[in-house]
């Protein structure tokens, strides 16, 4: 059977910005408005909030609490429609979970209504809170080649790209959450989906 070319890509501020929901938890622990600028490239609010706050937090994150402010970033769905009209398959693969909470299906109902999930996607989240995402994304991974020629694999995380780089899977790294130095190891960094859509359109991914 011949091997279905496709593309991976994560979802929290890859594909959807979280930096709104963030902001939102930070504005209940804190008690006062906090700005989407004040959380952009701080996923654990940690100049914000320290010690008993941060955890709160934290398990506020972990939660499906406030998830319908998550946007898609600018120019994603067209980008990605431009690669499934080539007949790439969209694959994400997202540390989202579903247990002890199912973030997979509401973060499917959500994609689906805002138009990041189409036919012929598929998604693929954690099964369990538990298991820590290189672990998750490393297995993921090997069992999708074998059905997929994978092009390449978009991240905003280095830790997790990596996992991509190590299965010698092109990567390009966006910088939604970390600067560019932490993407040293990347084929490509990206500063948002503009880029990457000229880039996909170029012919170049």
């Amino acid at each position: 059977m011949q091997e279905r070319e496709a593309v991976i890509v994560d979802i929290d501020n890859t594909v959807m910005s979280c930096d709104q929901r963030r902001a939102a938890l930070c504005s209940d622990i804190l008690g006062r408005p906090v700005s989407a600028d004040e959380v952009w490239r701080d996923l654990y609010c940690s100049r914000l909030l320290s010690g008993p706050l941060q955890e709160q937090y934290f398990r506020d994150f972990l939660s499906t609490k406030l998830m319908f402010l998550d946007q898609p970033y600018p120019l994603a769905i067209e980008t990605l429609d431009l690669l499934r009209a080539r007949g790439v398959r969209i694959i994400y693969l997202s540390g989202r979970f579903r247990s002890p909470v199912d973030k997979g299906r509401v973060t499917l109902e959500f994609m689906r209504k805002n138009g990041l999930y189409r036919e012929g996607d598929a998604a693929i989240f954690k099964p369990s809170a538990d298991v820590h995402d290189f672990d998750f994304k490393r297995d993921a991974i090997v069992r999708l080649r074998h059905a997929h020629d994978i092009r390449w694999a978009i991240d905003d995380t280095p830790r997790s790209l990596w996992v991509s780089r190590l299965s010698g899977i092109f990567t390009v790294g966006i910088t939604t959450s970390y600067s560019p130095v932490r993407f040293h190891f990347a084929d490509m960094i990206v500063e948002n989906w503009g880029d990457v859509k000229a880039l996909v359109e170029s012919g170049i991914l």
